[in-house]
């Protein structure tokens, strides 16, 4: 059986004319309905793949069904696709603040009805897809608490792929000098016999493989380190890699060995209870001790985790293992990117200085959105991106965005006046802001991360691409927002990638009447204000 297509409507003559468009192929059921109270029991037994309603009439009943479709639990998650006769901008925002998804006109033709059918179905079963996968991050969580202070990836071949910081300080040294000392391939039967045994078994058993080893650091410290090796496979059953999960127990073997004297020392002296009694009080401190270190080490395992997620999404995971992905209606979100990196990198001939630099910015960056609610989302190359109003929720997001752009912009043309006075080389940057609907959640298996996904973010990555240095390029829908208290150039259309024709303005500074200094980069008390009470 096809996908399955249901459609709410109150005209008979519309649920006939698209059961005629689908009539020529059989990779669809079609199923047409009244708009009534029942529409969710029809919803439960039939499970359609999408749902087409008629929102032609916008009033507030329809905008009010439409509601009902999303927040209820059986058709909160099917794809919901208006048909409208409008192209009105108030009414396609008001419908998709309700939840529609998609939108399609009317009349419309076969193939196009067809087509974004089968688009809206294609993206809804990816969207399940994805939170399903983002549910299984728990189990990783899980693992990595487990793992103690290290942890490595070690990929097909026998080359260590990715380790975290754990593995540093257990070592005491750079992966690099690790690989230098111990070999690059932990395949090779070169090196120290008992690893190669372990991964052997590892890799033939199919099961998970514990032995202990014995480390000597870079500064002469010898270290009894226990290793769990744990084999993945891909879908197909083929093996992918090995996880290792690393611990330092140098102090436990240390404790069984004094437990060990302590205990022959007992046995020669049984006449003298009271001191065996003195020796179990100090066996139960050393335990206590222990006990005490391993609360240590967890709650820096703790710290490591909401370092990397925002604070909501790790208390999430610590308390129940799992995060699930979140629908945000409207977030802004920022691109910033050096204009001709790729040149200026090239004329540095130290790999290093070049990093400095760029991490001298992205850590400016980093000083800057903490302090306006905007959750920083990752690094790519030397494209910094971010957004605001979520994890959690706000109304201040697209000033507070604003705001941290023209202090990105501030500080970048303050450190080019510099460069330029002292003859070295000038980074310009570019910035791209757009205000929209994301889906956010985690995504990784191994190397887990807070993401945001969906068609707005890659419309503020084009309004980045096609900006200017030392330019802030908005949307229309951004400019709609904060046009009374910011500055705006109009644009025109610009043309922008697989996306087609978009409206855009330069944002100059804040206006005279709610700034501060006479640039226009710090808001007043009257614009703080007003922003406050978003």
């Amino acid at each position: 059986m096809g996908y399955k297509v249901l459609i709410i409507s109150d005209a008979p003559k519309l649920i006939l004319e698209i059961e005629k468009l689908f009539d020529s192929t059989d990779d669809f059921l079609i199923l047409g309905i009244n708009n009534t109270s029942s529409n969710f029991y029809v919803i439960n037994d039939f499970s359609p793949d999408i749902i087409l309603f008629d929102a032609r009439k916008i009033d507030e009943s329809s905008i009010e069904q439409i509601t009902d479709l999303k927040v209820d639990g059986i058709s909160s998650e099917i794809p919901l696709m208006a048909i409208t006769n409008t192209t009105e901008k108030e009414n396609t925002i008001t419908l998709f603040h309700a939840g529609v998804e998609d939108f399609i006109n009317y009349p419309f033709a076969k193939r196009e009805l067809i087509q974004r059918v089968s688009i809206g179905i294609q993206r809804g079963h990816i969207l399940e897809k994805l939170k399903k996968q983002a549910a299984q991050f728990g189990d990783v969580s899980l693992a990595a608490n487990s793992a103690g202070n290290s942890i490595m990836i070690i990929d097909n071949s026998g080359a260590i792929i990715w380790v975290n910081g754990g593995f540093e300080r257990l070592y005491e040294c750079k992966l690099n000098e690790f690989t230098s000392i111990f070999g690059k391939n932990l395949f090779d039967p070169s090196i120290k016999k008992t690893t190669y045994d372990a991964m052997m078994r590892c890799r033939q058993s199919e099961d998970y493989v514990v032995y202990d080893n014995v480390w000597e650091t870079p500064s002469g410290r010898v270290k009894s380190i226990q290793s769990t090796l744990t084999p993945i496979f891909d879908d197909s059953g083929k093996f992918s890699k090995i996880v290792v999960m690393e611990s330092d127990i140098s102090d436990l073997i240390e404790t069984e060995k004094a437990l060990e004297e302590k205990h022959d020392h007992l046995l020669t002296l049984t006449e003298h209870l009271e001191e065996a009694n003195n020796l179990l009080d100090e066996q139960r401190n050393e335990i206590e001790a222990q006990k005490e270190a391993v609360e240590i080490e967890k709650g820096k395992s703790e710290e490591i985790l909401k370092n990397i997620l925002p604070w909501e999404v790790a208390r999430s995971l610590q308390k129940k293992g799992v995060y699930k992905p979140k629908k945000f209606k409207e977030v802004t979100i920022l691109f910033a990117d050096f204009v001709d990196f790729s040149k200026i990198s090239a004329t540095y001939e130290d790999a290093e200085a070049l990093l400095n630099v760029l991490s001298c910015y992205f850590e400016a960056f980093d000083e800057i959105t903490s302090t306006r609610f905007i959750e920083k989302i990752k690094t790519i190359g030397d494209c910094y991106m971010c957004a605001g109003g979520l994890p959690r929720a706000n109304r201040s997001h697209p000033f507070d965005i604003l705001l941290a752009a023209l202090e990105m912009q501030k500080f970048v043309k303050n450190i080019a006046i510099a460069d330029e006075r002292d003859g070295n080389k000038v980074w310009r940057l570019r910035i791209g802001i757009h205000t929209g609907s994301v889906i956010a959640g985690v995504i990784g298996k191994w190397k887990f991360a807070y993401d945001i996904w969906g068609g707005d973010v890659n419309i503020a990555s084009r309004l980045e691409s096609s900006g200017e240095a030392g330019a802030i390029n908005i949307s229309e829908s951004t400019y709609q927002i904060i046009k009374d208290y910011f500055k705006c150039t109009f644009r025109g259309k610009i043309a922008a990638k697989n996306i087609g024709e978009i409206n855009m303005y330069f944002v100059e500074r804040i206006l005279p009447e709610y700034s501060e200094d006479e640039e226009g980069f710090t808001p007043n008390a009257a614009f703080r204000k007003i922003v406050g009470s978003f």
